[in-house]
């Protein structure tokens, strides 16, 4: 039997979130949750849908994909004109299931036109604070990896972290590469320590569509930003990418990756491309899991203890 008492939690807080976004001026859209085109990315994994009745799309085929993230048409909307704007709206994530991850959640994004990498920290700890009643500290990913393993994340190598994970106790895979190792311990290790913590700074190959910046020492890093509260990585935060020939080339890498992962190909060419060559406005981007969100304001351990219908009884 579903559950009904988070319906009533819910509707309090997407109020909430509405009169927040509303007196800043944002405006709610809504964009495609079916498209022809996907978020090319390693490890999320979108749901193809094929089906003869469906017109052949800008690729050549019958192939739409349920949206893992309505970022690519919010970035189109930018690029035609909008300038402060927020969506909440259901995603997709194939074989996403735990205790954190549900194949159908929420989706909350938004994005500001003129926004810098600072500002885009500001407005989610802004958020942060109205929603959860919570004041957040900003550490960068270095700092805060070092302080737990007493490793530079920028600099370690496979043996350092394996070495750290057999001493820890960690199960781990065979094969890991570097990235893979990066993700691990930080998961295992240090995002549990972290209370209420805004992370920034993330080593470049967690680049994804976000900005790329060279630090004094030499060292790049990414200008990505994520909350976590108690633990749980609750939102996710870009100075986003302009250039669209830098983010087909990283399209391209990430492809390639997924097929030496022996996973499906994701069209790398998208409209979102085509846009950005008309020009994507400086901008800061933020996503955040509402359902997590529920579980955090609820104090609760499960994501199914606020889905009323789990995929398992959808």
């Amino acid at each position: 039997m579903p559950t009904t008492a988070p319906f009533f939690v819910h509707a309090g807080v997407v109020k909430n979130i509405r009169r927040f976004f509303d007196d800043l001026d944002f405006i709610e859209v809504r964009t495609p949750i079916l498209s022809a085109d996907s978020i090319v990315d390693r490890y999320v994994e979108p749901i193809a849908v094929t089906d003869s009745s469906f017109p052949t799309n800008h690729h050549g085929t019958k192939t739409y994909y349920l949206q893992t993230s309505p970022e690519f048409a919010m970035k189109r909307l930018l690029v035609a004109g909008m300038t402060a704007i927020y969506q909440l709206t259901p995603v997709f994530r194939k074989s996403d299931r735990g205790r954190l991850h549900n194949v159908e959640f929420t989706m909350l994004e938004w994005y500001r036109v003129g926004d810098d990498y600072r500002d885009g920290m500001d407005l989610l700890a802004e958020f942060t604070r109205h929603i959860l009643e919570k004041i957040v500290q900003r550490r960068s990913f270095r700092n805060v990896f070092r302080d737990c393993t007493g490793i530079d994340p920028h600099r370690a190598t496979v043996r350092q972290l394996q070495s750290l994970a057999e001493a820890k106790g960690i199960h781990y895979p065979d094969g890991l590469d570097d990235e893979s190792w990066i993700d691990l311990i930080f998961s295992e290790l240090v995002q549990p320590t972290l209370a209420a913590t805004i992370v920034y700074d993330f080593p470049v190959f967690q680049s994804q569509l976000a900005k790329i910046r060279t630090e004094s020492d030499g060292t790049a890093v990414t200008e990505r930003f994520e909350v976590f509260i108690d633990g749980v990585e609750l939102a996710n935060g870009y100075h986003e990418l302009l250039d669209a020939e830098e983010l087909r080339e990283r399209f391209r890498k990430i492809a390639a990756r997924r097929r030496l992962d022996d996973k499906p190909e994701i069209p790398v060419e998208s409209r979102l491309l085509a846009a950005m060559d008309r020009g994507l406005p400086a901008c800061c981007g933020t996503a955040l899991g509402l359902e997590r969100l529920l579980m955090l304001k609820l104090g609760v351990d499960s994501i199914d203890q606020v889905f009323p219908f789990p995929i398992e009884i959808a």
